[in-house]
């Protein structure tokens, strides 16, 4: 019976070929903190974005204790462990960013240590997953061009499926999203991603009907994170597909998004929900009542869990229009063909890691 012998943490920050111009602020490039769990010569890696918020110090001081010295298989008696631990402090924020990253490990330990993909592990079927691409983000000195240019560019890579940002301007947007429906094609589905713009069903509904000539698949995120009960309420009062639930890090309140009476689109994410662990608990409901799963990035994660129990798509920030560069971090690239990731054989999640990038990108 393997025993996890050390838990180790740190920050990697990545320079984006790009930088990306969001909400008034520039972000010239990426901060992930990294988890490792080693067995023997085995390790388990996690990862998820940092957002500044002091994910490492959690893990050392609270999730490292109750890690190390534990058998490799006990991923669940762990994880309630730590949800107990952090009963008087709370669970979201850092420590849930911090307990995602450390059960990530966890279960990609465990995969590997039974030399299985994560996606045979929990008895799924090996397919192609459809990606919808991340693009047009702001450009404040050439917006409609950098829509024309991200759209082309991955029209020309296969993709037929974008998500475009919106919610800073509605004038402006109605332009965005006319020049990628102009430069995508009338077949290609865009949805578009208010990120919490909206303070009102009314307000959200105004930009959807502003928007909803160019023929738009989904809203999501039209209002902030804690006030998810409001997308609840736009998806049942109106016939608006409402994508909601990536920023929401209680499994509780992705089952509410995935009852009868919750959103048409719900957004798990293994990186901020507890871990996969927390995803497996949250999408339940969602599954039983034949909503679309439509998983946050990190497609290397999701993609294995949505070729296991179901999921309509994947979202990639793809080179052509790169928002993360995550790539910048691996040794090799994922396998994509026209749009499609295709899932692989390898054991656990199948990430073979650049470990010269990750030491050359890795802060004190």
């Amino acid at each position: 019976m393997p025993i996890i012998e050390s838990l180790e943490a740190f920050r990697v920050v990545v320079p984006l070929p790009t930088p990306l111009f969001v909400w008034g602020k520039v972000i010239a490039e990426r901060e992930f903190v990294f988890a490792r769990a080693r067995a023997g010569e085995w390790i388990g890696t996690g990862y998820g974005l940092g957002r500044v918020a002091g994910i490492v110090e959690v893990i050392e001081r609270h999730l490292k204790p109750l890690v190390v010295g534990q058998p490799a298989h006990a991923i669940r008696l762990t994880w309630d462990a730590a949800r107990r631990a952090m009963r008087m402090i709370g669970e979201a924020g850092a420590f849930a960013r911090a307990l995602s990253i450390v059960d990530i490990a966890l279960w990609d330990l465990h995969a590997r240590l039974l030399n299985a993909p994560i996606w045979r592990l929990f008895g799924g079927t090996k397919r192609d997953l459809p990606c919808i691409a991340i693009a047009g983000y702001y450009q404040p000195d050439d917006p409609l061009g950098k829509v024309r240019r991200d759209a082309e560019a991955l029209a020309q890579a296969g993709y037929t499926r974008f998500k475009l940002p919106i919610g800073e301007d509605l004038q402006l947007d109605i332009q965005r999203v006319r020049a990628m429906r102009e430069v995508a094609g009338k077949d290609a589905s865009i949805g578009v991603d208010a990120s919490g713009a909206f303070d009102s069903v009314i307000q959200a509904l105004q930009a959807w009907r502003a928007l909803e000539p160019f023929d738009i698949a989904f809203l999501e995120d039209p209002f902030p994170a804690n006030q998810w009960p409001l997308a609840i309420e736009l998806a049942q009062r109106t016939e608006v597909p409402v994508a909601f639930g990536e920023s929401l890090c209680s499994p509780e309140a992705i089952q509410a998004l995935g009852s009868p009476r919750g959103v048409e689109i719900v957004r798990p994410d293994a990186t901020h929900q507890l871990g996969v662990t927390g995803y497996l608990q949250g999408i339940a409901p969602a599954l039983e009542h034949h909503k679309t799963i439509f998983p946050h990035y990190f497609p290397d994660l999701h993609a294995p869990l949505v070729a296991a129990f179901g999921g309509a798509w994947i979202e990639e920030s793809p080179d052509a229009a790169d928002t993360v560069g995550f790539r910048l971090l691996r040794a090799s690239l994922p396998n994509i063909q026209a749009g499609l990731w295709r899932v692989g054989d390898e054991a656990g999640f199948g990430i073979a890691w650049d470990e010269d990038a990750l030491q050359r990108f890795r802060q004190p």
